[in-house]
């Protein structure tokens, strides 16, 4: 159910209600980051707010996600049910926390009820995929004991299992689902503000004043505006919804089919989640997984991503090159001072965020808080008037579905991490794994660990896929000597490639949608445009210096490799997917060497002189290629 569908017809009880669900977490959340109960001398544990956040969520996800197209009595009497015994949570958290052992049938009752509707209130916001994973690893939490060989897991008596799940802060209620509450949300808000002023249509003016003239320029402009936007928004879908309302129709005018378009769309929107700081939430739990600063993780993030945007954007400028496909004109373009002169409100909170979080080292959910203030303090300067009721309604609830969606998706995983920890799953899993690494190599692992993490990313969102596959299989990666952070990024690079992959390609089937394309063509279109996706995460295993771990000179050298190899791969496949160009002698050359020097840029040692010859032979085919080989 849409934002749109939820204020549609909606009387002033009703309005009164959504502001209540959605507004007052929002609110609770604020007052935590801000540590407005410890000011006040109030003694209210992290359960506690957690509880409380999960008990408001889970009945937003009964109402707002119903059975049928309206909540009726059913959705409502589940929803109460649901968020009260969340709410008893945080109410006895201290109590029962301390007391798990006394197991009484009224605990043990509310415990059951309440994982068991957690379970389904995520099935409602997230799909299938995730609810059968908690449910297949509640089974096995419980007969997990019977499980043979490797899979044998210790044996738990439901009861203190659920109990487990139900209170204990390694759990439901554990860092997961406190990532969420605080340092998610000082985002979210600031990207939901920055949206609500008109922030998307800036980066997309932005991207049309700066390059909507050059060759394939609505594609391009596609790409740049969407990892702008990504820096704020950093969700795949919605970044799709709002640049490819504009940017899809101005490539299919440009000359570009709807399947390319759409898939240019798909994979450009995708890439948000790379670009920081934002980068779909997955970077705040990773951090605090490894336990590393938050701009350890940005910082980390910023190379590889440029070499996915480059990818993407050579592969454009090739494509455009061999379809004859023009710019738009200047006379249709904004001017780059008119568009700063009226956006310029946007540009300084991002100022304001990268100070506090990498010059002042604040927490990453202050900062974002100081950002959003910064901006609604400048909107208040330039438009002179407070926003209306409608505006601020309108943000509330903009902003309380992705939030109810990501504390179920957070509090769900909790339930899988809670089993996994009982159970001793992912020491078994890791041991095995780490035997399969000593046998076959680190490479065999690795093509396991990828092919786990799209297969488990199928319909779920990148966050639950990170959480469950960092959990079960980056601890085999690490005991090979990869560092940690180029093991958990690699989770991470896989699970989002699984937003490209079909047969359940989300985002090429929601650019699809936009342009009207056919959905296998749309998700062909973007695996090719996406390639970079799976290629980058065997890189940085193996060159973890592109994720900023070493000296500079080394970062920069394994920095240019990876962009000249992603130059001749991005040409290659456009090569390849030209059957004109391809049919010809000259062009199987070219072809071919596109791609053995791509391929080695990548696999030979920094230290190689080959390496350095085959670079030179590229950079060369890149200049002068066109002219050599006579292609048009």
């Amino acid at each position: 159910m849409s934002e749109q569908e939820i204020d549609k017809g909606d009387t002033t009880i009703k309005k009164a209600f959504n502001v209540f669900i959605f507004g007052l977490p929002v609110l609770f959340g604020v007052c935590w980051i801000m540590g407005v109960p410890l000011q006040l001398g109030l003694a209210i544990l992290g359960g506690n707010y957690l509880a409380l956040l999960i008990g408001f969520s889970v009945a937003a996800a009964f109402i707002y996600w119903p059975y049928s197209d309206n909540a009726k009595t059913i959705d409502y009497i589940l929803a109460l049910i649901a968020g009260g015994v969340w709410l008893l949570c945080a109410y006895h958290y201290e109590d029962w926390l301390l007391n798990q052992h006394d197991r009484t049938f009224f605990k043990i009752s509310m415990a059951v009820i309440s994982i068991g509707l957690l379970t389904e209130g995520v099935r409602k916001t997230t799909g299938n995929g995730m609810a059968i994973i908690i449910l297949a690893s509640l089974l096995y939490g419980i007969f997990g004991h019977k499980a043979p060989g490797i899979f044998e897991g210790a044996q738990n008596d439901y009861d203190a299992l659920f109990m487990y799940l139900y209170i204990d802060s390694s759990a439901v209620l554990g860092f997961i689902i406190m990532v969420a509450g605080t340092l998610i949300l000082g985002f979210l808000i600031l990207g939901q503000v920055m949206q609500a002023s008109g922030a998307t249509k800036f980066f997309s003016d932005i991207a049309m004043a700066s390059i909507g003239h050059k060759r394939g320029g609505p594609a391009k402009v596609s790409v740049v505006g969407s990892s702008l936007m990504g820096t704020v928004s950093g969700a795949t879908v919605a970044n799709i919804m709002s640049t490819g309302m504009i940017s899809i129709p101005l490539m299919k005018r440009n000359g570009f089919k709807g399947a390319m378009a759409a898939g240019i769309e798909a994979v450009a929107s995708n890439g948000s989640q790379l670009a920081p700081p934002v980068m779909g939430a997955t970077a705040f739990i990773i951090a605090e997984y490894l336990e590393m600063p938050y701009s350890t993780i940005v910082a980390a993030a910023i190379l590889p991503a440029i070499v996915y945007y480059v990818f993407l954007f050579c592969q454009i400028d090739f494509y455009a090159r061999d379809k004859g496909l023009e710019g738009l004109k200047k006379s249709e373009l904004p001017k780059m001072f008119d568009v700063i002169k009226a956006g310029w409100l946007f540009i300084i909170p991002l100022g304001v965020l990268i100070f506090f979080l990498f010059v002042l080292a604040f927490n990453p959910a202050k900062s974002a808080l100081y950002a959003t203030l910064s901006l609604l303090f400048l909107a208040l300067l330039k438009f002179k008037k407070l926003p209306s009721l409608k505006i601020i309604y309108e943000c509330i609830l903009g902003l309380g579905k992705p939030f109810v969606m990501l504390v179920m998706i957070c509090a769900g995983a909790g339930i899988i991490i809670g089993v996994i920890n009982m159970s001793g799953l992912g020491f078994s899993l890791a041991l095995a794994l780490s035997d399969v690494g000593i046998a076959y190599g680190l490479f065999v692992m690795l093509l396991l660990t990828a092919l786990a993490s799209i297969v488990l990313g199928m319909g779920m969102p990148t966050s639950a896929v990170y959480i469950i596959v960092a959990m079960l299989l980056a601890p085999a990666i690490t005991d090979m000597g990869v560092p940690a952070i180029a093991a958990h990024f690699f989770v991470f690079y896989f699970g989002l490639a699984s937003f490209l992959t079909p047969p359940v390609a989300i985002a090429s089937y929601a650019a699809a949608s936009l342009a009207k394309a056919d959905l296998r063509e749309t998700s062909m279109a973007g695996l090719k445009l996406g390639l970079s996706a799976f290629i980058i995460p065997f890189y940085f295993i193996y060159n973890p210096e592109i994720l900023m771990v070493g000296e500079w000179n080394v970062i920069l050298s394994s920095f240019t490799l990876l962009v000249i190899a992603g130059v001749l791969l991005a040409r290659a496949i456009t090569l390849f997917s030209s059957s004109e160009e391809k049919s010809t002698a000259y062009g199987m050359i070219d072809l071919l060497m596109s791609i053995v020097a791509g391929t080695a840029t990548i696999w030979l040692g920094k230290e190689n002189m080959l390496l350095y010859a085959i670079m030179i032979i590229g950079i060369g085919m890149i200049v002068f290629g066109n002219r050599f080989f006579k292609i048009k």
